[in-house]
């Protein structure tokens, strides 16, 4: 299959999960607050706030009908009109007018003063919320089972933890700002049919059935442009990782035109599906400014036909003075109504993620310190078989790995070395049998199984950043010890090259070393499993890619460590594992043969065949 439609079998499959919605938009919202580990105490001071600034835009348009009662001309005595007279002590329209606008114009520069540091308020609320969230759902990938691990697809993490975790965070800020905008608008309302009751029925029937029929035309297109938003994502990490990770093998392989037009459709995708919710979060506003004109026309015949002209006029003006409020408001309560029902399939995809790796046991990195890993390393009856599988891919392994001494595992690939490798480390559970290490089984403590292991993998993956920082890998650049640092280069053979560089232990090795040949990067890999200071060391097929000086090298370095730990050795390179103590032939899952080199090699033809084409005999 090509990457192209690798990715666009893996979009339908993104898109047909995205249409289902198990649980309500208020349970995902629970959640999403519930990953961030903030409590809903703080939805108490949004509210408080939101009535505060509700209640000020109430007293800004109430403050309007006095002061379009005196531009009508009416007789100040009456009404709200006296409360003013009889507070300053004057019924002169001359002195009243100047009064009541400076309070009107006090309120509604007091609402705008107070909303400004309300809104940062909850903006920050709202957006450490996501940082948290995120944080947390990193957490969980991060320390899920890593049988789980390997069945998961990285430019769909990418997008849980980012895009998905932005727009769940969207959908919070939208429902906590629709509803302080709620609050005003009620609060206008209220005014509004203390002043006028059967013009304001209207206004809210009219313009209830705008708002209304308008989003109910639009619902279903916000949704399916919130999923093709979220398809487009994931489509564009689908073909930016490999162009980047990958970058030497589409560079050799001509194919980086490829990466770059696929991430260009899918960004193109995404704009598309931009424009679109731009466009249906914006008709409303169209809409309602029709709508307002409308409103306008029928509330003016409405008030000339059952009331004076003065009152008319009055009312006329408090609608005026109100719709300045409540227009942008219900734009705004309409805008965000639209993105809600788009940004909720991020919600959706962030709250199944995480109700997903909710189900499996989370890897404690702390050790408890209760059990001592010391002495022989014990495989009883071991058997694995994978969840999906239907056959074992170890089998009924029962073997003694001797403290301090030196055991390598060789076999023909799929062979099982690594899966039995996997289950020592303990990254895999055993279905059968248990991995011990001094009569305690290894997953009592598996933090502190950890603590006593130092492995060097085939492919060493190496920060940008220092040598030091890359040999002392996951530690605080402050919690360093670089006497301990240069001891694991030196142990690593690889000091004496760390002199010639001009920042020593602070030069920087390039992105995935690329500034350091294959050799080197190996034997930071095995500097820095020294640097943990390893009572067990584990080298899976550390050697297979390095040239024949360097392994030799490296041959020699873990003979100088042999009898100082114990060395597990994983390897198709026979000329590392020539020296080790034990040998262990492995073939289809089970232990063929064992012994030293030489009589694994006289006992076993298929061993002294590989060992005759290795030209070792």
């Amino acid at each position: 299959m090509t990457a192209t439609g690798a990715t666009e079998s893996s979009g339908e499959s993104t898109t047909q999960g995205l249409k289902k919605s198990p649980t309500s938009m208020r349970a995902q919202l629970a959640a999403f607050v519930a990953a961030s580990g903030a409590s809903w105490g703080w939805m108490v001071i949004a509210v408080l706030g939101s009535i505060v600034l509700a209640g000020l835009d109430m007293f800004g348009v109430a403050a309007m009908v006095p002061l379009m009662t005196l531009f009508t001309g009416a007789d100040p005595r009456s009404g709200s009109t006296a409360v003013f007279a009889q507070l300053f002590g004057t019924y002169d329209v001359a002195v009243l007018t100047p009064i009541i606008a400076g309070f009107v114009a006090l309120v509604f520069v007091l609402k705008s003063a107070c909303t400004i540091p309300f809104r940062w308020w909850l903006l920050g609320k709202t957006t450490n919320i996501s940082a948290e969230a995120a944080t947390e759902l990193m957490r969980r990938y991060v320390l899920s089972p890593f049988i789980v691990h390997r069945t998961r697809s990285l430019p769909e993490v990418y997008r849980n933890i980012g895009d998905a975790t932005q727009q769940a965070s969207a959908v919070l800020l939208g429902v906590v700002s629709a509803a302080a905008d709620g609050l005003v608008l009620l609060g206008v309302l209220g005014v509004l049919f203390f002043t006028a009751p059967l013009v304001t029925i209207f206004t809210l029937v009219f313009f209830g059935l705008v708002v209304g029929g308008a989003q109910r035309v639009l619902r279903r297109r916000q949704r399916q442009t919130g999923e093709q938003l979220a398809e487009a994502g994931i489509r564009s990490w689908q073909f930016l990782l490999p162009a980047l990770d990958g970058f030497r093998e589409a560079r050799l392989a001509s194919s980086g035109g490829t990466f770059v037009r696929g991430y260009g459709e899918a960004r193109r995708a995404s704009a598309r599906a931009s424009r679109a919710l731009t466009l249906v979060s914006e008709l409303p506003k169209y809409v309602l400014e029709i709508a307002f004109v409308v409103a306008i026309v029928v509330i003016a015949g409405i008030l000339f036909a059952t009331g004076t002209k003065e009152a008319a006029l009055t009312v006329l003006g408090v609608f005026a003075a109100a719709s300045l409020r409540a227009l942008p408001t219900l734009n705004r309560v309409s805008a965000t109504i639209a993105m809600i029902r788009s940004a909720q399939v991020g919600l959706g995809i962030f709250v199944e993620a995480a109700d997903e790796l909710a189900r499996h046991k989370s890897h404690e990195e702390r050790s408890f310190d209760r059990v001592q890993y010391d002495g022989d390393i014990v495989l009883d009856g071991l058997g694995f078989r994978y969840p999906d599988g239907d056959e074992e891919i170890v089998r009924g392994v029962d073997l003694v790995i001797q403290e301090n001494t030196t055991i390598a595992f060789v076999g023909s690939s799929g062979a099982g070395k690594s899966t039995l490798l996997d289950l020592i480390l303990g990254l895999l559970t055993p279905t059968r049998g248990a991995v011990t290490c001094g009569g305690h089984s290894i997953d009592e403590d598996l933090a502190g199984w950890y603590a006593r292991i130092g492995v060097v993998p085939q492919d060493v993956f190496l920060l940008n950043a220092t040598l030091s920082e890359n040999v002392a890998f996951g530690k605080p650049v402050e919690e360093i010890d670089e006497r301990r640092v240069e001891d694991a280069l030196r142990q690593a053979e690889l000091f004496a090259f760390v002199e010639t560089l001009p920042d020593r232990l602070h030069t920087v090795v390039g992105e995935r070393g690329v500034r350091l040949s294959g050799g080197q990067r190996q034997r930071i890999g095995l500097a820095r499993a020294l640097y943990r200071q390893p009572k067990v060391l584990v080298l899976d097929e550390a050697t297979s890619a390095l040239d024949n000086e360097t392994e030799y090298q490296i041959a020699n370095t873990l003979q100088r460590l042999s009898g100082q730990l114990t060395l597990i050795i994983v390897a198709h390179r026979l000329s590392t594992v020539r020296r080790a103590d034990t040998l262990v032939y492995l073939e289809n899952g089970m232990i063929v043969t064992r012994g030293s080199f030489e009589q694994v090699r006289d006992m076993n033809p298929r061993f002294a065949r590989l060992v005759e084409l290795g030209e070792l005999n």
